[in-house]
Order: structure tokens, then C-alpha cells, then sequence
């Protein structure tokens, strides 16, 4: 064991000596560092050995070791991905969610960002059919809260949309920046029952999308229930139902598969884009 021996003016500490098997060994201490030790590797061990009780010596109280940052308790992004096929149209995004804070289960700002593209057809005129590619992005901003084990988040930001259509009397074509707001709800209604909805609206060519969800967990990993969609912009207006079936394929990863039928709201006699659909979506936190 090692004894504090004489403290000099200048903060240095001498030990006494300590005998080890016969051997001699002094230790000068400086700064707390700094070791000069008759025999380097018997120090080596009784600063190891000691090291813990050295530095509580120098503490007036007991110190407990600090709690872990608040970040390492949850993940602190997601990541989303998904596919949708509906008459006469496709679509295909990704995306992720940061928490600023780090940690997603927890009230604070967030930042997301989304990118995506598709194919989608129309008739000009009976008989004379056009092919309009296109793609969007955004970047957004916004702040999540818990109302109990209520999820509510905000966010706004801005987006953009090109879409590479030559017909000149298209309503949408080319490309449009703007601003958009985004809205969501996850609601555990009990152990088995959720509810879940978003809606989002921005000043490109008039778009909106609405979502609503109510799930129920027939089995640990697997949910099912029915969901609602509304879409449009300028060009169209779509309404969506039909049933989804989610799996989880991680504690905090899931794949949601979803369909059922699309009512084209703006349907005439030149065209009627009603029919089935089909989505796939991927979603985990890290």
C-alpha cells in the first residue's frame, strides 16, 4: 500500500517508501501524472491498484459515477422507405427523421428530409396516351411532443417537384418549389388497438396526402386493420381504402403491406384512373 509522505509547496507529493518483497520503491507524484519510481513496473501496478482511491482522496465527498447521456436511453433516427402502384401510376420514396437531441423518444425539434420519384400516365385525348416522369423532394423541420404515450409531430419546411411533362395544356408540369406543413398522430389506444394518421399540404401545384390508420395486434410482431387515404394536387384527386398487415421484423423495424381500391374523384370520359392498388412501406429506427 502506498502512504501520502511529505506534500511540498509546489503541489508535489512524496510517497513513503513502500517495501514489496524486500524491494525499496519511492514514488514522486506530480501533477498527478508525472511518476518517478525506483522500479517502473511496481509502480505501474500500485497506481493501477489504487488509482480508484487516489482520486476519491482528492474529493471532499463521495462522488457517483455519472449517468449515462440521455441519447444512449433510445434511437435517434429513423429511416423510411416505400413503393406505390395504382392505375396507372408508380411511386417510390425514402427518407429519414433525426432527432436533434438525439434520442426519439423524447420530446424535442427534429429534422427530415425526403426524396422520391414515379411514372404516371394520362389520356390527352381519347386514344393519344402521355408518360410524365417526376420526382420531388423536402427538407423540413419540426418538433414532436407526448400527450402520455401520445406521440404528436409537427414539422414545415420546404419541397420541390419536376415533373417532365411536354403537353402544353398540362396543369402540372416542369418544376415548382414551396412550402409545406406535415402533421402526425400515433395513439396506442391499448395493448392490442393503435391509431396512427398524418396529413401533409404544400403550396407546389396544390398537393395534399392524408392517411389514417387503425391498427390491432392479432399476435406479438403482427398487426393488421383498415386504412383511408386522400391525394391529389391540380391534376388529380384519389381516395383510397383498403386493409394493411405489419410485421415487425426488428424490436424497432417494420414492413407494411398495404392495398385495396382508388377512386379517381376527377374521373370523365377521357379518363377514369379508379382501381386497385398495392403499397409496400419500410420503416426502422437506429
Amino acid at each position: 500500500m502506498i502512504r501520502v509522505g511529505k506534500i511540498h509547496p509546489q503541489g508535489t507529493v512524496e510517497m513513503e517508501p513502500v517495501r514489496l518483497r524486500g524491494v525499496g520503491l519511492r514514488v514522486v507524484w506530480v501533477g498527478g501524472f508525472m511518476l518517478r519510481p525506483a522500479k517502473y513496473a511496481v509502480a505501474a501496478a500500485a497506481f493501477a491498484a489504487n488509482v480508484g482511491a487516489g482520486w476519491a482522496a482528492d474529493l471532499p465527498v463521495a462522488v457517483k459515477a455519472a449517468p449515462a447521456p440521455a441519447y444512449l436511453a433510445g434511437p435517434w433516427f429513423n429511416l423510411f422507405g416505400g413503393a406505390t402502384a395504382s392505375p396507372d401510376s408508380i411511386y417510390g420514396e425514402a427518407g429519414a427523421v433525426f432527432a436533434f437531441n438525439r434520442n426519439l423518444d423524447v420530446p424535442g425539434w427534429l429534422f427530415r428530409v425526403k426524396g422520391g420519384g414515379g411514372h404516371y400516365q394520362y389520356n390527352i385525348v381519347p386514344g393519344v396516351r402521355q408518360g410524365v416522369d417526376f420526382e420531388a423532394g423536402e427538407v423540413m423541420v419540426g418538433y414532436q411532443t407526448f400527450i402520455g404515450q401520445t406521440r404528436l409531430t409537427g414539422y414545415f419546411g420546404a419541397n420541390v417537384e419536376h415533373h417532365d411533362n411536354p403537353d402544353p395544356l398540362a396543369k402540372v408540369k416542369g418544376t415548382r418549389g414551396g412550402a409545406k406543413l406535415q402533421g402526425e398522430i400515433y395513439a396506442p389506444l391499448s395493448p392490442t388497438w393503435y391509431f396512427f394518421a398524418l396529413a401533409n399540404v404544400s403550396s407546389v401545384f396544390s398537393s395534399y396526402y392524408t392517411q389514417a390508420k387503425l391498427g390491432y395486434r392479432v399476435m406479438p410482431g403482427i398487426a393488421i386493420g383498415p386504412e383511408v387515404q386522400a391525394l391529389g394536387n391540380e391534376r388529380f384527386d384519389n381516395v383510397r381504402f383498403g386493409p394493411f398487415i405489419a410485421f415487425d421484423i426488428a424490436p424497432r423495424a417494420q414492413v407494411i403491406l398495404s392495398g385495396g381500391y382508388s377512386w379517381d374523384e376527377r374521373r370523365d370520359a377521357v379518363n377514369d384512373h379508379s382501381g386497385g392498388y398495392a403499397s409496400i412501406h419500410i420503416r426502422g429506427d437506429l
